[in-house]
């Protein structure tokens, strides 16, 4: 059975935990901006756990003080909810130290996403919903002011749960702005326009399920670690949820990683999978082939996975969650519908 963390009401507490890296020591501009719109958008308190402002190299070199903020968070009935402030590369480090005993009994909201799949994949395994997206550098620190599709997105899942029916975004962006630039806090970044959202191996028929998943890349150092990964039987019938990072991995990457799902024989039990526009520029890098060519490998590599092991699942590609924005939160461990018929999607 999983659990459903109380909703999040104005004025709670929220700690704001940095369980990856330390951007906000780097950048407290950024930071800073982030905790106003908590403040300001959403009426919630933020309190600063240990670790938040600490140095990149100080938690690098103290993954068990990382956690520890974690644990203390959840054992702390003052504190509603937890925030991460950003991803990084080696949240895996910290999960030894987590305790899960004191998590289990104390089930409330997490958000992040990217290296903080991490962390979703233990609540996950203690079958806590959490909420994949929004982290206080990102999207709360957007310049410009708060993308509506992502505030929207965030007041259903944390203040007014089941998130219900999701839409596809009517532009987005994977573009960066200079943190180093302080004039960039009030300037919107470039927008593209969506395709919308992209049915491949459509039954039109209803699928439900949980959901289960997050970055890419992330989950690729699990299926290699298999430490942290859930008893394959849970899987069943469950609905994977992948997306990719600045890393911008290859069409090869993407292709291998949906084969060892296969060889795994992981694959097999899902039932659907909902795939996010990848992000294909970064610090004004871009693929060789460039951003729409490596947006159509990322979807060919996924399909000709599934075709040579003979697996037709459901696929939603160009959805609007992980590293681009606007984001839709997904509650990671919460039942999904795809009704391939209408072509909608609605959490719950």
């Amino acid at each position: 059975m999983f659990r459903q963390p109380s909703a999040l009401k104005p004025n709670d507490k929220v700690a704001i935990v940095s369980p990856s890296s330390g951007m906000p020591y780097l950048f407290p501009w950024v930071y800073e901006q982030g905790l106003d719109r908590l403040k300001q958008v959403f009426q919630l308190e933020p309190i600063e756990f240990p670790t938040a402002r600490q140095s990149p190299e100080y938690l690098s070199r103290n993954p068990k003080a990382r956690a520890e903020d974690i644990n203390r968070a959840f054992a702390d009935p003052s504190i509603k909810a937890i925030i991460a402030t950003i991803g990084g590369n080696d949240q895996i480090r910290i999960l030894p130290y987590l305790d899960k005993k004191i998590i289990g009994e104390n089930p409330k909201i997490f958000m992040g996403y990217s290296d903080c799949t991490n962390l979703h994949l233990l609540l996950w395994n203690l079958g806590i919903i959490s909420y994949y997206g929004g982290a206080i550098m990102t999207q709360f620190a957007m310049g410009g002011g708060m993308q509506e599709y992502t505030v929207n997105s965030i007041r259903k899942a944390v203040f007014d749960p089941p998130i219900g029916k999701v839409f596809a975004a009517s532009e987005y962006s994977d573009a960066d702005l200079d943190w180093g630039d302080k004039q960039n806090l009030s300037k919107k970044r470039p927008m593209y326009p969506s395709h919308g959202w992209i049915w491949h191996n459509d039954k039109q028929s209803i699928i439900q399920g949980r959901l289960w998943g997050g970055c890419l890349e992330v989950l690729d150092l699990h299926l290699s670690v298999k430490r942290y990964l859930p008893d394959p039987a849970q899987l069943n019938d469950a609905i994977l949820f992948i997306e990719t990072s600045e890393e911008m991995p290859s069409e090869g990457f993407v292709y291998r990683f949906i084969a060892a799902l296969a060889e795994l024989h992981i694959l097999e039990k899902f039932q659907a999978i909902l795939m996010a526009y990848p992000k294909a520029q970064f610090c004004d890098k871009q693929p060789a082939e460039g951003r729409e060519a490596f947006i159509v490998n990322q979807q060919k590599a996924v399909k000709s996975a599934l075709q040579d092991y003979g697996i037709a699942v459901p696929v939603i590609f160009n959805m609007n969650f992980g590293h681009t924005d606007p984001q839709m939160i997904i509650p990671n461990g919460g039942h999904v519908k795809i009704n391939g018929s209408l072509k909608t999607i609605e959490f719950y």
